[in-house]
């Protein structure tokens, strides 16, 4: 498969119960892959009750 670049933007609740917001580029194959990715970055960084609200495809890195 293809990998391609998506930019993810988001919310979650921080451990102060803070809402914050999120912005991921991540490498994918798909849609999906990468709001999956994005999930376990916000996750591993320590957010809870996680809402993606977009996914752009083709994000240059400059």
């Amino acid at each position: 498969m293809h990998n391609r670049t998506f930019r993810v933007n988001g919310w979650g609740v921080n451990k102060r119960g803070l809402t914050v917001g999120i912005n991921y580029d991540v490498t994918a194959t798909s849609d999906r892959n990468a709001v999956a990715e994005a999930n376990r970055l916000a996750t591993t960084n320590g957010l809870k009750h996680i809402r993606i609200v977009y996914v752009r495809e083709g994000v240059s890195h400059e």
